[in-house]
């Protein structure tokens, strides 16, 4: 169907105003993009970004592409690295960062979000009210509430120690993919039990309609401890993680890892001298400063039966907040210097060893490219393995770029599949379609398929994210 930019300028301009539509090729290449790395090609860009300031004005939006079959794309900040942001044909693309207002309600227990605040600025409000948001996305400072909703991401927190934002949110306001406006929910601090639609849609990626409205619980700030430990060897640390699960430890707010190849770059950019060590780092929570000390005393305890070569409490701030941001300064040296595919396996606890060196043995086997080198580091304690493949150039064709894909893509989520994991922070369509399919099987898949041709029968919403992507 030939779509005629000029006149789609026009009835979107009526919609949401002059000022928030834009249809100039400079504009559709950036929105086109997201976290990966692929070239962009003409059938990724929108033919329109339209900007709504509410449920409203995405309703009608809605109702109009149902009108002209038009596909329409859900645009929060683009963080996505599974490829759910980035426009799979030409479409309206629908950029909900103005609807970014956020509402403190301390004497009825909840805050409200609008989809496109963002996660960094929701924390921060919530912080004047001692309250905090359960959410811990390594994107944060652009990262928007409405997509890791939407996901249902509670990215470095361990999922054993406080749950998943499908725990906390009370309700949604929702447009369908033909219009209709749902509120679900409710307005009690004591969610509904039975057949309650707020939890189809948290973690619908985007699907089966177009979140616009948030409402969570209010969740005391609590007091925090934080530990680190180093081990001679990988082993050791996982040896820990299984050891905590098997020993039913209360597991930390935070469990993060470095191997020793990352501890190296990481702490060597923050100021820290390299001990040649893996590095595991916990936060301890508790809802009271003795409670805190307590368990962080009791979880050293626990570590010291575990072979590290040295563990303690970092009660020394600045000394604590380069040892924490040495990971992601090893994820700033790898994307600095050349180019790195990163896996999200979630094995099955007492299987977290095998899984880790079987991800260590793809990368060093890799076909696609000859022998890439391996980071890994991540949330260990989830238990998460984020291995790397890194590959010390940018110069790589889009070609040998989207082979080392698929193939890396591939044998990770054969690791996932072997070892009973899914994967805990990315989501399960666009890039991941294969790997669910294979995971729970076309019975399944075709349920999904059958769900969203209920809800969206013209196939408007996220158009090739079910259906899969490369």
């Amino acid at each position: 169907m030939a779509v005629r930019v000029d006149k789609l300028e026009r009835d979107m301009t009526k919609i949401v105003g002059k000022d928030h539509v834009f249809a100039d090729k400079a504009t559709m290449t950036v929105y086109a993009q997201d976290a990966l790395f692929f070239d962009i090609e003409e059938h990724n860009l929108p033919y329109a970004v339209v900007r709504p300031s509410g449920a409203e004005e995405v309703s009608r939006i809605l109702k109009y592409a149902n009108e002209k079959l038009m596909p329409v794309h859900i645009h929060g900040a683009a963080s996505s690295i599974a490829g759910h942001a980035r426009p799979k044909t030409n479409c309206i693309l629908l950029d909900l960062k103005r609807m970014n207002k956020v509402q403190v309600f301390p004497e009825r227990g909840y805050f409200e979000a609008e989809a496109g605040a963002r996660v960094w600025e929701v924390r921060k409000v919530l912080a004047q009210y001692s309250a905090m948001l359960p959410i811990f996305v390594g994107s944060e400072p652009i990262a928007t509430i409405g997509g890791v909703v939407s996901v249902n991401t509670s990215a470095h927190v361990i999922d054993a120690a406080f749950g998943k934002p499908a725990d906390f949110v009370l309700g949604l306001k929702v447009v369908l993919p033909t219009g209709e406006v749902l509120d679900t929910g409710t307005q009690s601090t004591r969610r509904p039990a039975g057949v309650e639609l707020t939890k189809l849609f948290t973690g619908a990626e985007g699907l089966l309609g177009v979140v616009t409205d948030i409402r969570m619980r209010l969740i005391p700030l609590p007091d925090v401890e934080h530990i680190v430990a180093y081990y001679k060897t990988e082993d050791d640390v996982l040896d820990t993680v299984k050891e905590m699960y098997r020993q039913r430890i209360p597991a930390p707010l935070f469990f993060e890892f470095l191997d020793r190849k990352s501890a190296k770059v990481g702490f060597e950019a923050v100021g820290l001298k390299d001990l040649h060590a893996s590095v595991a780092m916990m936060s301890i929570h508790c809802w009271s400063k003795v409670g805190v000390r307590e368990k962080a005393n009791s979880f050293i305890e626990f570590l010291e039966g575990g072979n590290p070569v040295n563990v303690k409490v970092v009660d020394n701030e600045e000394e604590w907040n380069k040892i924490w941001s040495s990971r992601s300064e090893a994820g700033n040296f790898l994307n600095r210097l050349g180019t790195s595919w990163v896996c999200e396996v979630t094995p099955r606890v007492d299987k977290l060893k095998d899984a880790y060196h079987e991800a260590e043995a793809l990368i060093s086997n890799m076909e696609s490219y000859k022998s890439p080198e391996n980071y890994t580091f991540g949330h260990i304690g989830a238990p998460t393995i984020h291995a790397h493949c890194f590959i010390p150039t940018k110069e790589i064709s889009n070609e040998v770029r989207k082979a080392i894909t698929i193939e890396f893509m591939e044998k990770m989520e054969g690791v996932n599949v072997k070892y009973g994991g899914c994967g805990g922070e990315w989501g399960l369509t666009a890039l991941r379609v294969p790997f669910l399919k294979k995971k729970y099987g076309e019975v399944y898949y075709r349920l999904l398929v059958n769900l969203k041709k209920t809800l969206d029968p013209n196939n408007i919403l996220d158009r090739g994210n079910l259906e899969g992507w490369i």
